[in-house]
């Protein structure tokens, strides 16, 4: 036996593999590749601020109400929220390198036919095929990272959570690509048409970029019982020699296969809380940012002069400024306070911007700018992010993606509400609107205090082959 043989890890069963994956960061697991696995979330950013941008000119083109727009375009998050429930199915059918594909592959079908949508229910059945897509996608991605860096790692929560800052570059570059545009002979209802198109070739380029650099997973080989091929990944992607013991034991392929049981499980014994929280927190903050966040060039075009340059370039330097920082920040700061205690920390503030918003938000342009710019900070260096980071490191590998598909899911109900009522709200009170707004992040701080599940630091691939377990007895 050669000596690279004697000193290599013995492989008998799929938890084997999982324990080498969560002891072995990836050889190449720098922010690099976090982004390129994160890439589905950056294009859903993306195509959530340019269609925030686009609502008021779809409504005045195909003749309906604001309201009617923002319910239509707000339909890729209810397609979504389904997409995300069948994340778990996917990945286990296909395997993560071609849920990828079919994921993303929807999405930049749908985003290129948006584009050219001729009608209003033309584009809902675009949006819906792009919410399926996206749906699929993220939990797909997160689980990626986490796969690449292993939840014992110390850096595992910084690395899911760059997400955040990862959001707002995309939509940071959704507003310096429109100012471009709006400059040039682009006639101005026509400017949310040429941005989705330029965003399904972005989608391309992350589809591309993920088939070259991430490949399969080696959990979840071994969760089909290829053991070869775990070894191979290991190898190469984790630079851990390992080899196939002749007694290697079958894992319960059927079980993960159709993940019957695992939606059981998130919600019964130990995992309850661990889902209530990561859900309530997601939902809370995809809520108040659909209000804030995605319609920030109508807001603040409500509150500034200068017209829609003017709106572009506050939207520009607030994403900037407040949302890239907010994420870097958060991310770097989370192994030491706590994803509870940090999203706590950031709806606190949220509340308190929102307070003094509504009370001089229309006297004074600038200190409404300022607190706009608040909002965003806080939201996305606290909750803003941190809702999936909890969803991801809350679960082991064999229900994560049924985890963080299901927090994204109950997640869309809050896009969802922020994305169709906003609207209606600031139309009909103005700055009174943001004391509604209030309730959101109230109800995102009152459940972290009361629920304490800290996911941390905690060493949750471990309980793998106990949830397998439970999972074959049904």
């Amino acid at each position: 036996m050669s000596t690279t043989a004697s000193h290599a890890h013995v492989i008998r069963r799929p938890q084997d593999v999982v324990d080498l994956v969560n002891t072995h960061p990836a050889i190449r697991s720098g922010l690099g590749i976090t982004l390129i696995a994160l890439g589905g979330i950056l294009i859903d950013a993306y195509q959530a601020a340019m269609i925030g941008f686009g609502n008021r000119y779809i409504a005045q083109e195909f003749g309906i109400s604001p309201g009617l727009a923002a319910t239509v375009n707000a339909s890729v998050l209810i397609a979504a929220l389904f997409g995300g429930l069948m994340a778990n199915r996917v990945v286990e059918r296909f395997g993560q390198r071609t849920a990828f594909v079919i994921g993303m592959g929807m999405c930049t079908v749908g985003a290129a036919a948006v584009a050219f949508a001729p009608n209003v229910l033309a584009l809902l059945l675009c949006r819906i095929i792009m919410g399926i897509g996206l749906g699929i996608d993220f939990p797909l991605a997160t689980s990626a990272v986490a796969e690449l860096r292993g939840s014992s790692s110390k850096k595992t929560g910084t690395s899911v959570n760059l997400w955040q800052m990862g959001w707002y570059l995309s939509t940071t570059v959704v507003y310096l690509i429109l100012v471009p545009l709006a400059a040039s002979s682009v006639a101005e209802p026509d400017l949310w048409r040429y941005g989705i198109f330029i965003g399904a070739g972005f989608a391309v380029v992350v589809m591309i970029l993920r088939w070259v650099y991430l490949g399969e997973s080696a959990m979840w080989a071994a969760r089909k019982n290829r053991f070869d091929q775990s070894c191979r990944i290991l190898k190469t992607r984790y630079g851990v020699d390992a080899q196939t013991a002749s007694d290697a034991v079958a894992g319960t392929e059927g079980a993960t296969d159709q993940v019957k049981g695992a939606y059981r499980i998130l919600l019964s014994g130990r995992y309850r809380r661990r889902t209530i929280l990561g859900c309530v927190v997601a939902t809370m903050q995809a809520w108040q940012y659909n209000a804030v966040g995605v319609y920030l060039p109508l807001t603040l075009a409500g509150i500034l002069t200068g017209g829609l340059t003017s709106a572009l370039w506050g939207s520009a330097a607030v994403n900037l400024l407040c949302g890239v920082t907010g994420g870097a920040i958060g991310s770097l700061i989370v192994q030491r306070v706590g994803a509870r205690r940090q999203s706590m920390i950031g709806f606190g503030f949220v509340v308190a911007a929102l307070l003094i918003l509504g009370l001089v938000g229309r006297d004074n342009p600038w200190l409404a700018l300022g607190l706009l710019g608040s909002i965003i900070f806080f939201h996305s260096s606290g909750p803003g992010g941190l809702g999936m980071t909890i969803a991801t490191m809350s679960y082991p590998p064999s229900i994560r993606p049924a985890g963080v598909g299901f927090a994204r899911a109950i997640m869309r109900t809050g896009a969802i509400a922020g994305l169709i009522f906003w609207p209606m709200l600031w139309q009909a009170l103005g700055t009174d609107a943001f004391f509604w707004l209030m309730a959101v992040p109230l109800v995102g701080f009152l459940t972290c205090a009361l629920i304490p599940w800290e996911p941390i630091g905690a060493d949750v691939d471990a309980e793998d082959a106990d949830v397998l377990a439970q999972i074959s007895k049904g």
